[in-house]
């Protein structure tokens, strides 16, 4: 959870101790959490069965017909944990702030009815008898493109919103997001080791290995500690050889202040395509495979393939990593009076 390492080992205790939850039905866990006026809730559980997949699906296809929008629904998320979600509501405005699943999906389908792909693909796509079979399959589904990528810059709902329309609320105000024109987000305090971290919620929502070919992953993380909360929800994007995406929501509140700050940012970069490893002593790799040669090459072959590797399948905080170091496709901070 940047700007701070969450996986500290002097929190590690702390942190196992507020995610366990109690575990209500069938591997379902449920914890709750009240400080200084606010209250997480949040439920943790796991992935959907092919029936409760059937029963999303009919929800999506309503919402999507309901809306003017193809009430086809394209192939999901192959683990979808739809039993997952975090709520945190302000007790005196009784403001909500949810995350779930359901959401997040119904995001991804809106944007993929209007952009599609984006033009996102791999090498394999581009052969013929891989393309044959894509085109059939999507003549089947009555979809000529769609986002199978998943991605989805879902931030939540805010207020009374409907999990599966975030941008329509079904009573009460409408959530009136405003441009922040501060300082943004303490990143000063938010970088302090020895701040305790009194509660922790990381949820997975779906998450896709696209057919081999990378990783496409909504993750939830959030800690509460003595003087705020820090929440992030990121979509976590890798094609191999091809680029790397991250959509970032971080939700931050100082307790005390009468507003809750939004940063939202979007980060994309290429990568490395990917590359047939190569042995450092050919010689020696004719007679022999690279973990019989001697120690030292052993070492500086695995050396380089990891190198490799992490150039062209970097894992997510490799990604982040490198992101960070470029300037963002786009960025927006916003503030909530509550």
């Amino acid at each position: 959870l940047a700007p701070r390492t969450l996986a500290n080992p002097r929190l590690a205790h702390r942190m196992v101790a507020a995610s366990n939850g109690v575990e209500v039905s069938n591997g379902v866990k449920a914890s709750s959490f009240e400080y200084k006026g606010w209250r997480f809730d949040s439920v943790s559980g796991p992935i959907l069965s092919t029936c409760e997949r059937g029963t999303l699906t009919d929800k999506l296809s309503a919402t999507a017909a309901s809306k003017g929008l193809p009430s086809i629904v394209p192939p999901l998320p192959e683990a979808i944990f739809g039993h997952s979600y975090l709520t945190m509501t302000h007790e005196a405005s009784g403001r909500t702030f949810s995350f779930d699943a359901a959401g997040a999906i119904a995001c991804w389908m809106r944007e993929s009815a209007h952009k599609g792909s984006g033009g996102v693909r791999v090498t394999t796509a581009s052969l013929p008898s891989w393309k044959k079979v894509a085109d059939e399959q999507d003549l089947a589904m009555g979809a000529s493109d769609y986002d199978w990528t998943f991605s989805t810059d879902y931030s939540g709902t805010t207020g009374a919103e409907s999990p599966l329309s975030p941008t329509t609320e079904v009573e009460g105000a409408p959530a009136q997001w405003g441009v922040h024109t501060g300082s943004g987000l303490d990143m000063a305090l938010l970088r302090r080791r020895d701040i305790p971290i009194l509660h922790f919620v990381d949820l997975t929502l779906y998450e896709d290995d696209l057919g081999d070919n990378g990783e496409s992953v909504v993750r939830l993380r959030m800690r509460v500690m003595p003087s705020c909360f820090l929440l992030l929800l990121r979509h976590a994007l890798r094609v191999d050889g091809v680029l790397i995406r991250q959509h970032d929501t971080r939700v931050f509140h100082k307790f005390g202040s009468p507003h809750v700050l939004r940063d939202r940012r979007l980060g994309e970069a290429r990568l490395a395509p990917l590359r047939k490893p190569v042995l450092l002593d050919e010689p020696a790799a004719a007679t022999a495979a690279p973990w019989a040669t001697t120690t030292p090459h052993r070492l500086a072959y695995e050396q380089q393939q990891a190198s490799l590797r992490s150039a062209s399948v970097p894992n997510e905080q490799q990604a982040a990593e490198k992101l960070a170091t470029l300037p963002p496709k786009s960025e927006s901070v916003e503030e909530l009076l509550l």
